[in-house]
């Protein structure tokens, strides 16, 4: 099992649709599974025999953080600076801040646990992993296999902006395809990607311009001690 943990907007989903891509060129034999994981009611059973589970998930409850930490055997964890996630979730998602710093502080407490363990890939989101061609490669390692470079070069195409804006575009309509009441948002259960993945810059430091001074302050009073640990250099200070 492999257990795909992520901040929100910190590349989780691609990485995600990259497993799944990898597993279709590595073991296309092999019956696989996979699953977004939020509470113990959503682990079900995981059992791994002769059969690939790919688990992805934001923050969970602690009952669904100790099965999947006891059953995976991989763990990537993607993160980014929570001021720009806090920025991204109120734009994309349409969150008010304090709700969507709540999400962000629960996220990155859990991805901030899971990291340290010796299974874990951590991944940061200010490193440009989603456009780094060897990520793939470090990715198809955690399923134990290599790529050629021909399934590289193909594979990381299709993962381009380009084409997942021209997914995205396609969900309406698409069968299994879920709507949010509310938002309008649409899901497809199948790549977990959203209708509000659509559309975005990726831009670094966006939160000086679309956080008050206020919030700024409010996100590095609850996450100043977890953006020193992961986000700044020995030598460098925040």
């Amino acid at each position: 099992m492999v257990w795909g943990l992520g901040m929100y907007a910190s590349g989780s989903t691609w990485v995600f649709n990259v497993l799944l891509k990898l597993a279709e060129t590595l073991a296309p034999g092999l019956p696989r599974e996979s699953r977004f994981v939020a509470s113990i009611g959503d682990v079900g059973s995981l059992q791994r025999a002769r059969k690939l589970v790919l688990v992805k998930s934001h923050e969970t409850d602690a009952p669904a953080e100790a099965a999947l930490a006891q059953t995976a055997d991989q763990i990537v964890v993607s993160i980014r600076d929570p001021l720009d996630v806090v920025a991204s979730v109120m734009l994309y998602q349409k969150r008010d801040f304090l709700p969507a710093l709540d999400l962000i502080e629960k996220a990155a407490r859990q991805c901030a646990r899971l990291a340290a363990d010796p299974r874990a890939l951590l991944l940061r989101y200010e490193s440009g992993f989603v456009d780094d061609p060897t990520t793939l490669d470090r990715l198809a390692t955690r399923l134990g296999g290599m790529l050629p470079v021909a399934e590289r070069t193909k594979l990381f195409a299709a993962t381009r902006r380009r084409e997942v804006e021209r997914y995205i575009a396609g969900l309406r309509g698409k069968p299994g395809v879920l709507i949010h009441k509310e938002s309008g948002d649409l899901l497809d259960p199948a790549t977990h990607w959203h209708t509000h993945h659509a559309n975005r810059t990726g831009e670094v430091g966006r939160w000086k311009r679309t956080l008050t001074a206020a919030q700024a302050a409010e996100v590095n009073a609850r996450l100043g001690d977890w953006m020193a640990a992961f986000l700044y250099p020995p030598d460098r200070t925040p």
